[in-house]
């Protein structure tokens, strides 16, 4: 008998990372953490209609000193000004319900096609007057080396050494490479994740014939699934977002979302913030 691994939602596949291990996640994105005295993840979910929740926010304290660390996975990076623009959303955010200093770091996974330098800032001026400064810390996976993650044995990193460097090997050798180093960690889920990582990046034909069956049915992540929902929730969730950004969405429209895949769905939320339009919306389905 022959299974297959069940939908999952890709950004909730980097929320259970941060949840295994949220102190190593912290850690490489902000090595002074390893001297943390307390940190603690805090309250991600957002109440602004058209943001998505946060990746990853937790509460870091130091020396007695505390701020807020916020990290995003960005997997579809678009364009500078409509990512500045959401990381400001989340700070401005974060700072109302939380005054403490905030700390924002954004790791792009995949490589841009159409943005040539991501930028991590802005510095806005009326009449040459200085007015306002933002800026937060990029970091670029696809830049970082997959073997130095295995040789500081962070684990809680190797599913994302899918979408980082992997020079000298094919396509198909790095998803093999991938999965053999997750394929006998205790841990069965990061197996099951760095799967999840995997579909993101790559078409089936790629990895299909690399991927264990029998290890993904050892994670709990499969036997007791992780996601909000079943598809026709995740289907619900998407029209609830493009129905509060555009109005009414057209019957036929709603009909197609409604039958999507679990993938396809996951890239209109990907997406939704940068649609100007319902057609848009039209054109991904295309």
């Amino acid at each position: 008998m022959s299974y297959e691994t069940r939908p999952q939602t890709y950004d909730e596949t980097i929320r259970v990372l941060g949840k295994k291990d949220y102190r190593g996640i912290a850690e490489f994105v902000l090595p002074v953490v390893k001297e943390a005295d307390e940190i603690s993840l805090e309250h991600a979910k957002l109440s602004i209609p058209d943001m998505i929740e946060m990746d990853f926010l937790a509460k870091v304290n130091i020396n007695e000193e505390s701020f807020i660390l916020h990290i995003e996975f960005e997997s579809a990076y678009k364009s500078n000004t409509e990512m500045l623009k959401r990381m400001l959303k989340y700070y401005t955010y974060i700072k109302w319900h939380n005054d403490l200093p905030i700390y924002q770091v954004l790791m792009v996974l995949k490589e841009p096609t159409n943005v040539k330098n991501i930028e991590g800032s802005f510095k806005s001026t009326v009449q040459d007057l200085d007015v306002m400064q933002y800026q937060y810390k990029v970091i670029k996976a696809y830049e970082i080396d997959k073997y130095e993650v295995l040789k500081d044995k962070q684990v809680v990193l190797y599913p994302l050494r899918v979408f980082m460097k992997h020079d000298g090997e094919s396509e198909e050798e790095h998803i093999l490479e991938c999965l053999t180093a997750v394929e006998s960690l205790p841990d069965k889920d990061y197996y099951f994740l760095t799967v999840q990582c995997v579909k993101k990046l790559y078409e089936k034909s790629k990895y299909k014939k690399f991927v264990k069956e029998e290890i993904i049915m050892q994670s709990s992540l499969y036997r007791e699934p992780y996601e909000k929902g079943k598809v026709e929730g995740e289907a619900k969730m998407v029209i609830k977002l493009l129905t509060k950004r555009f109005g009414v969405i057209p019957p036929e429209l709603r009909k197609r979302i409604e039958s999507l895949d679990s993938e396809t769905l996951d890239r209109i939320m990907d997406e939704a913030l940068s649609y100007e339009s319902i057609k848009d919306v039209e054109k991904t389905l295309q």
